[in-house]
């Protein structure tokens, strides 16, 4: 039976206790200091809207999606502790699910894959015999 490269539980730094000095200084705060900047930015825009200058239509909407942009991060930030550690847990979860799916439908199906591991295998013993 074939493993994944993602089967063996990857090691784990003990968790290090979260400090609330530095969850303010370094989230919280920037976390204010971006939605004020977006509030007053959407605020300014949409004055220039009203006075006829089209485009700033476009910066009218676009700050408030910033601001959502913002508060994302700092969520993720807040509840895992990294950005992209949560998205890196899901992503090998789908691989893994997606590698068992096809270890348990295209082994007996394909006649041509089984050749092909074959293959792969004589290639990689001849490999090891010339190494």
């Amino acid at each position: 039976m074939e493993t994944s490269r993602h089967d063996q539980p990857p090691a784990h730094e003990p968790p290090r206790p979260r400090s609330r000095v530095r969850d303010l200084w370094q989230l919280d705060i920037p976390l204010v200091f971006g939605l004020a900047l977006c509030t007053f930015l959407t605020i300014v825009e949409a004055r220039r809207a009203g006075e006829g200058f089209w485009r700033a239509w476009v910066y009218t909407f676009e700050w408030p999606l910033i601001a959502a942009f913002i508060i994302w991060i700092w969520w993720r930030y807040k509840h895992e502790g990294h950005l992209t550690k949560g998205m890196v847990r899901r992503w090998r979860q789908r691989v893994d699910r997606y590698e068992r799916e096809a270890r348990e439908s295209d082994a007996a199906d394909d006649p041509g894959l089984t050749a092909w591991r074959h293959h792969v295998t004589e290639l990689e013993r001849e490999r090891d015999i010339d190494s």
